[in-house]
């Protein structure tokens, strides 16, 4: 389901075993609106956009916590499988 900020669609129950069978990732931004949102696309589809992030294999996730809890992450820390 798409909408700006007012559209509180939800599309109904969804079997947690389908989410997990189908390997569905929800992402979500709790800073900024949906022009927001907007405009950052325009400015990635040109380029314009820089990602921070730090990769962890999974086994390392302590690694990835402890970074995280002492400052020395720049952006997002992401745990790889």
């Amino acid at each position: 389901m798409r909408g700006g900020p007012r559209a509180h669609r939800h599309p109904g129950p969804v079997p947690t075993i389908d989410i997990i069978s189908a390997e569905i990732n929800f992402i979500g931004n709790l800073v900024g609106s949906y022009n927001d949102l907007c405009e950052l696309m325009v400015l990635a589809a040109r380029g314009r956009v820089r990602l921070h992030t730090a990769k962890y294999p999974l086994d390392r996730f302590q690694d990835a916590l402890d970074d995280l809890d002492g400052g020395r992450i720049r952006g997002r820390a992401i745990l790889v499988p």
